[in-house]
């Protein structure tokens, strides 16, 4: 049982649908649901004159299912708030969605666009492609930062920069490689990068776990080499070493209580850091 909202037209401007959710909607009919009113640039229309409204709705929102097809990359802030039921995306998706998402599950058969996952609380959001800036964080400007604090995010391509902005708890798991400066002024949580990372990793942390099973160019000088890990756990999975374990960032918080993983057998040019704690070991 599913509602399909196809977008057969380009609108040329976004489409603000935060109100097509399975809480809102569950127990409604097709009548009700097409009367519920969407943001189409800065006119406020009817479902129905923007969408062709198909299926079932049902009555309680853990078992609704919403579909959207069509000009799919105008939408904003699809699943935004959702607590129960599923919401799927049949291409790509504009900034927002998932925005303070508390549960359910949110698929996106395609790219999605800036602050994916923003504010998150629970639930799970899938992405079978990849995403732009800030997955799972803050909003631009937010001082201090507070990104999402549960959940998770998987993205099974690549992500942009800022990944897990002001992040304070959740998961955030990349299958491929990211932009720069992932789990800036990070404080809980689990950031993992299964491919490249552009630098800059764990700027400002004071909390929480970014872990880069790829290569990276350099690790920030104001983090310190903690230890060497033949393997760990993180969000679940299980990551095989040797991984080289620092801590930081001591130029934000003394108590360097952030942690940075970095693969040691795909950054050889990191190598010196085993040495320095062997280095040290020996002295003692």
């Amino acid at each position: 049982m599913a509602l399909t909202l196809t977008l057969d037209n380009d609108p040329k401007v976004p489409v603000e649908v935060e109100e097509v959710i399975p809480d809102r909607i569950a127990g409604l009919t097709l009548s009700e649901v097409s009367n519920l009113t969407v943001w189409v640039g800065n006119r406020q229309v009817k479902l129905s004159e923007v969408f062709k409204v198909e299926g079932d709705v049902a009555q309680q929102p853990s078992d609704v299912k919403i579909v959207f097809k069509g000009f799919t990359a105008r939408l904003r802030r699809v699943g935004e708030k959702m607590s129960a039921g599923e919401i799927e995306v049949e291409g790509d998706v504009g900034p927002y969605a998932g925005r303070k998402m508390k549960g359910g599950k949110l698929t996106i058969k395609g790219l999605a666009g800036t602050s994916l996952g923003a504010k998150m609380y629970g639930g799970t959001i899938e992405v079978f492609g990849s995403a732009s800036d800030r997955v799972g964080g803050a909003y631009r400007g937010e001082l201090p930062p507070a990104g999402m604090r549960g959940g998770t995010i998987v993205i099974h391509g690549d992500a942009g920069a800022e990944v897990g902005l002001g992040m304070r708890g959740g998961a955030i798991i990349i299958e491929g490689s990211c932009d720069i400066m992932p789990g800036l002024s990070m404080r809980g949580g689990n950031i993992l990068i299964k491919g490249n990372c552009a630098g800059k990793a764990g700027a400002r942390m004071t909390g929480g776990r970014v872990v880069v099973l790829g290569s990276i160019p350099s690790i920030l000088p104001s983090f310190y080499i903690d230890e060497v890990r033949p393997s760990m756990k993180v969000a679940g999975q299980k990551i095989e070493g040797p991984l080289l374990v620092f801590v930081g960032d001591a130029l934000y918080n003394e108590r360097c209580a952030g942690r940075l993983v970095v693969s040691l057998k795909n950054n050889p040019h990191l190598k010196r850091y085993e040495e320095l704690l062997q280095k040290v070991e020996v002295e003692v």
